[in-house]
Order: structure tokens, then C-alpha cells, then sequence
């Protein structure tokens, strides 16, 4: 780690991580020691040039960007760059950022055409290099967690100017923060006139930029895009993608409805090979099935799927899901409205290679819980996942004659707690289905997260001023887990560690939880066992004295505040 011993010199500058492979070791790395900038600047930056690989990471906070520029020319074999508080405001660095990063680019290919060059004249026909040769930067990631206010222009030159040998690209801002058009015509390929001000367009020169894009393919493979950088026009980052036939793997925020369209043609006409990517939809309203349908065909084959906040889930999206059912690892819907009891049972029916499958969500003030699986269309179908690692899923319908009132104090209605129905067959027959999936690793059927945003939660009670949570997302016809309903066809899951059953009305006794120990040695974490303000229940303590390493966290229940601002 780089720092120095007169921070006034670097107004908040909090350090740079400079790793290097020496000669000697090439496939190693290690870091150079801590040291002052001047000793950085006149000996050991002065080293790096000689050497395989330099990387330079977390360069945090803001600071003079002199000395952001003085490490990037002392370092041109940079092949990793990680910046925390990243300046997406400052024009003039970001463009002599994107001029060293073309200049590392431009060394890159000096270095390997030098290197074959001189292996060519090695005695015999065989072209060996004399050493490994420098690659160019292959993994750039630059992060702002503040507000900021993202120039367009600036972004475009940075991308322009990368280095095509890049594998991995992270660009981040924090929420609320917006990309804008340039007040002034200022060419994004202008540079300072020395002597200068660079605050003036007028100050400026137009000159040819140092690195112009030929069209050549990049070798990209991972691009993520959190926050708004979708731009006041076209996607500012769309003709890089169109450029990215190697593109495995992407996450990006959906800001605009346009963005969803743009992707989704950008994605199948030019990422041939992407298979893996994650969405969070940030749009405010319902999406139409046929664009969250374009998105999914996106890919010929994908491996993991990740969409949160899409809220418009129909048909044609599902019928798109289950055409990668033949390659599908990972499918997780957060949040995600419209997934129908059938759509849910069809894939878990079809994709034989899901390892991890999480489809639920949870009232709101917008959009209501619509997600899960109804106990009764599990009885003919068995699943085709039985490798599954990971399930998160909400599964009701379940008869239970035993609870007659609901957290609101009102009475049940239906056949599903009059009594009419008898017996534990159904719950049986979800025992067995879960029983099956021997892989299985973490069960969620709880619910993880409450919404205690949502005025309509809290609840006046009798005493004035004091108001009441209740959470709407208790279940109430979902298993029992208590052996007497079939818990012991759970016996199979050797390698459960995970255990979510939070604000589900369970009949969890001490029985239970001593069965549960010995039948899952892997056990880690038990999730609803603990409700904060209640009183200790004997099964708990006895997990407490006998089992400490099982973890308990504590859940809210029914809790009564004070506080009101409505």
C-alpha cells in the first residue's frame, strides 16, 4: 500500500494499492510496501516500468487529480484499476484518464509486436517471446457511492479510449445521481492548451484524440453498469456493446423503458456468447410481458438469469423462461409481479439443471404479492431440478383448521380453515417433493424482509399515539413443519444449512428442533425461531444450551411504536 506522510499535500486522498510481478516470478504478485509518494515517484514507479504487470487499486475519496495522472504515467503496464469516489463530474480527468488508458493500450501492442520481433530471429522456425509481454489493462472499475452529476461526453471519450484488451469493465453511482447533456459545445476529444485555464471552452484545442476506435472487436467479457448512466439521449454505453461478441456477463440497472428495448435487440444481435446477466428495473410502473420477453431472448442459452422489480410478468415471459430450460443454472425474480402458481410449477417442472431458483415478493404500497406456489400444483408433476441448491419460494394452500384468526384479528373464511378438509396429505405430499432435492443447501419459505416503510402497515391501537406494525406477508396456510404433519420426509437434506420459516405460522416444538439437529449435521441458521419482545419458548433455549453454533437471528413481530407521522 502507497500512502504518505503529509496528508495536507493530498487534500483527502486515502491511498493507492500498487501490486507488480517482478522478472524473476512471473505468474506471482506482490505489493510494493508502504512508502511516501516522492519515494513512489522517484524509485520504485520509476521500477514498474521494467516489470510484467502493475496494478493499481482503490485510489479512494476525492483529490488533486495531478497526482491520479503523475501514477498513471509512472505506471503504463497497468493492467488492473479500481477507483472508490471515482470523479464522473470532472471532464478534463476523465479525458486524460482515457488518453493513459489508450496510451497503455498503445504500449500494449508495441510491447507484443517488439517481443515477436525479436523471438523471430531466434535460430530455427520456431517464434518464441523473449519474455511474457505486457497485455494491457484487462480490468477497469470505477465507483462514486455520493451524488454526483454524471457528464455524458466525458464517459463516451473514456469508453472510446479504452483499451480493447479490457475483460472486465464496472462503472457505479449512487442512486439519485443523473447523466447529463454538455451545457456548451465542447468537442469531448479537446485537450488543454498548456498554460491554460481548462475551466474555458475558449482555452481549449480541437486535436485528433490519441486513440481513435478502428471497429476492432473487444475482448470484454463482464460489464456492469449500477446507477443511472443511461444518458439524456441514446445509451451512452450501447456502442460498446455492439462491439463485444465475447461479452459473457452483465448487470445493469434499467432506468428507462427505452433502456429494456435497447438491450434486449443491442444483447441478440451482437453478444452471441452472453449468458449470464442481472437487471434491476428502476423505472417507477409496470413493464409490458412482451419487453420483459425480448429480454429474456435475449441470449441463445442462458446460464443465469437475474431480474429484480420487473413488475408485468405474463405468458409470453414465461413461455420465453422455459426455452432455456435445457442450460439454466440460476433463475431469481426479486420482486418480480405477475408469475403465476402454473408458471412457477412449469419451471421448476422443466429446468433439470436449476441449481438456485428464488421467485417472491412482498406487499407494497404499489404493487401487491402476487408470487407463489399453490400447494395443490405440486401433487401431479414432480420437479425436474433435483439438483437444486438454493429455493426461495412462498407455498400456500395448504388446509389449516387450526388457525382461526388471521394477524388482523379478523376471522377465517373458506374451506381451507373450517375444518371441512382433514387430514395432512397435501403437506405431505410438499414434503416429499422438498424431501427429494437432496442438494438442497438453503430453504426459504419464509419471507426475508418486511416493508416497514409502508404507512399502511402501522395500525392505531388504545392508546393514543401508539401505533402498531403488522406485517401483511404472515402465512398462515403453509406447512406446519411439525412431525405429526410430515416433517421426517425432510430427512434427506444432509446438507441444509440454511433454514428460512420466518413470520410463517409454524407448530415448531422441541420435538422438532432436536429432530431437526440430528437429521441435518450441516445445520447453520434457523430463520423465524426468535420473534423480538416475546418470551423464550423452551425449543429456542434448548437450541441455545445445546446447540450455540446454530444461528438465531431475531425477527420483528407485531411491534408497537410511538412514533407516527402520518
Amino acid at each position: 500500500m502507497v500512502s504518505t506522510s503529509d496528508p495536507s499535500r493530498l487534500g483527502t486522498i486515502a491511498s493507492y494499492d500498487v501490486f507488480y510481478t517482478p522478472k524473476s516470478t512471473p505468474s506471482t504478485e506482490g505489493p510494493i510496501g508502504d512508502q511516501t509518494i516522492d519515494q513512489l515517484r522517484s524509485e520504485e514507479i520509476s521500477n514498474l516500468e521494467t516489470h510484467l504487470e502493475t496494478r493499481a487499486r482503490n485510489a479512494v475519496g476525492l483529490f488533486e487529480g495531478k497526482l491520479l495522472i503523475d501514477m498513471m504515467d509512472k505506471c503504463p503496464r497497468l493492467s488492473v484499476f479500481v477507483m472508490v469516489g471515482f470523479p464522473f463530474d470532472n471532464d478534463q480527468l476523465i479525458r486524460q484518464i482515457g488518453d493513459r488508458v489508450a496510451r497503455a493500450s498503445a504500449n500494449a501492442t508495441s510491447s507484443s509486436s517488439s517481443s515477436s520481433h525479436k523471438a523471430s530471429g531466434l535460430a530455427g522456425s520456431v517464434s518464441i517471446p523473449s519474455r511474457p509481454y505486457y497485455t494491457g489493462l484487462k480490468k477497469l472499475e470505477l465507483t462514486n457511492l455520493y451524488f454526483c452529476r454524471v457528464k455524458a461526453k466525458p464517459v463516451e471519450y473514456l469508453l472510446n479510449h479504452c483499451t480493447p484488451d479490457l475483460e472486465e469493465l464496472l462503472l457505479s453511482v449512487s442512486f439519485g445521481s443523473r447523466t447529463e447533456a454538455e451545457s456548451d459545445d465542447t468537442d469531448v476529444n479537446a485537450v488543454p492548451i498548456p498554460g491554460t485555464s481548462n475551466t474555458k471552452t475558449t482555452a481549449l484545442t480541437r486535436t485528433p484524440p490519441l486513440y481513435e476506435d478502428s471497429g476492432q472487436e473487444w475482448k470484454l467479457r463482464k460489464l456492469t453498469i449500477k446507477g443511472d448512466l443511461s444518458g439524456p439521449g441514446p445509451l451512452i454505453w450501447l456502442p460498446l456493446l455492439r462491439r463485444c461478441s465475447q461479452l459473457q456477463e452483465i448487470c445493469v440497472d434499467v432506468f428507462k423503458y427505452e433502456t429494456m428495448e435497447q438491450l434486449a435487440t443491442t444483447l441478440s444481435r451482437c453478444c452471441p456468447k452472453i449468458s449470464e446477466i442481472t437487471l434491476q428495473c428502476i423505472t417507477g410502473g409496470p413493464q409490458e410481458d412482451s419487453r420483459i420477453a425480448d429480454l429474456i431472448k435475449a441470449s441463445r442459452s442462458w446460464k443465469r438469469l437475474s431480474m429484480s422489480f420487473f413488475h408485468g410478468f405474463g405468458p409470453l415471459s414465461t413461455t420465453a423462461l422455459i426455452k432455456h430450460s435445457g442450460t439454466l443454472e440460476t433463475l431469481v425474480l426479486d420482486e418480480c409481479d405477475g408469475i403465476t402458481s402454473e408458471d412457477i410449477q412449469l419451471v421448476l417442472t422443466s429446468c433439470s439443471n436449476l441449481k438456485t431458483f428464488r421467485a417472491m415478493t412482498s406487499n407494497g404500497m404499489t404493487f401487491s404479492s402476487t408470487v407463489y406456489l399453490d400447494a395443490s400444483d405440486m401433487v401431479d408433476s414432480p420437479w425436474a431440478c433435483q439438483n437444486l441448491e438454493n429455493l426461495k419460494l412462498v407455498i400456500t394452500g395448504i388446509a389449516r383448521p387450526d388457525l382461526q384468526e388471521n394477524q388482523y384479528g379478523e376471522q377465517f373464511v373458506g374451506p381451507l380453515h373450517d375444518g371441512t378438509i382433514t387430514g395432512y396429505d397435501l403437506q405431505k405430499t410438499v414434503y416429499e417433493q422438498l424431501g427429494k432435492l437432496t442438494k438442497l443447501q438453503e430453504l426459504w419459505l419464509g419471507h426475508d424482509k418486511q416493508d416497514l416503510d409502508d404507512e399502511e402497515n402501522y395500525h392505531p391501537t388504545e392508546v393514543e399515539g401508539q401505533w402498531q406494525f403488522i406485517d401483511p406477508d404472515e402465512q398462515f396456510e403453509c406447512l406446519e413443519f411439525s412431525l405429526k404433519s410430515g416433517l421426517d420426509l425432510l430427512h434427506g437434506l444432509n446438507d441444509l444449512k440454511v433454514l428460512n420459516i420466518d413470520r410463517m405460522k409454524t407448530k415448531i416444538g422441541l420435538s422438532e428442533v432436536q429432530w431437526m439437529v440430528k437429521q441435518w449435521p450441516k445445520l447453520e441458521r434457523i430463520i423465524g425461531l426468535v420473534i423480538q419482545g416475546e418470551k423464550t419458548p423452551k425449543h429456542v433455549q434448548w437450541l441455545y444450551d445445546n446447540r450455540p453454533d446454530i444461528e438465531l437471528p431475531p425477527v420483528l413481530g407485531h411491534f408497537i411504536t410511538a412514533f407516527s407521522a402520518f
